[in-house]
């Protein structure tokens, strides 16, 4: 497996030399920045960003076909799936618009990076949470309606997710009351 990058600069210049390959489609940017801060070794995705090889390279080669490049086959190491991994996918799946190319590979992606102990955008490897809303947005775009006070995403998804099966972990009736409300609503620096 490749060591990550270092040099400073290399971030920018690898996400525009992949933008240079890219087809123009809506989530071109998002998925290269995915792929960008995987290769700087940021956030806990795999190396096929949890799709497998087969679907990360028909992923890379729809959004950037005239890149060359051979697909890494060693990984790295892989995030161990929660028993909810299966039900979150299934929930972020369903809410992803047919309509966007991709967006049922972000869902995927986002399942995975759910897994992480950190916030959502750190553990997907985006340079900020407001990345990560616009990537929501495009492809989940329900979901981000729906997140109206901006919780934090993975805790909103698993309210969500929890709301709909009929299980309700709030500990107060209302967001605005709850003693756990900063951890919900607070910054995510």
């Amino acid at each position: 497996m490749l060591a990550p990058l270092t040099h400073p600069r290399a971030h920018d210049a690898l996400f525009d030399h992949l933008m240079s390959c890219a087809t123009g489609l809506p989530n071109d940017r998002f998925v290269a920045r995915l792929f960008v801060g995987r290769a700087f070794g940021e956030g806990i995705l795999p190396g096929d960003l949890g799709l497998g090889n087969v679907r990360f390279a028909e992923l890379m080669w729809q959004h950037f076909p005239r890149l060359k490049w051979n697909p890494e086959m060693d990984v790295g190491k892989r995030p161990e799936l929660q028993i909810e991994f299966d039900d979150l996918l299934a929930f972020l799946a369903d809410e992803a618009d047919p309509q966007v190319i991709s967006s049922a590979d972000i869902a995927r992606i986002i399942a995975v990076a759910c897994m992480g102990a950190n916030h959502l955008w750190q553990d997907l490897g985006l340079p900020s949470r407001q990345t990560l809303s616009q990537m929501i947005t495009l492809n989940l775009p329900a979901l981000a309606r729906a997140n109206d006070h901006d919780m934090k995403w993975k805790k909103f998804f698993y309210r969500e997710l929890c709301q709909r099966e009929g299980n309700y972990v709030c500990a107060s009736p209302s967001c605005s009351v709850c003693n756990d409300y900063a951890k919900c609503f607070g910054p995510e620096e």
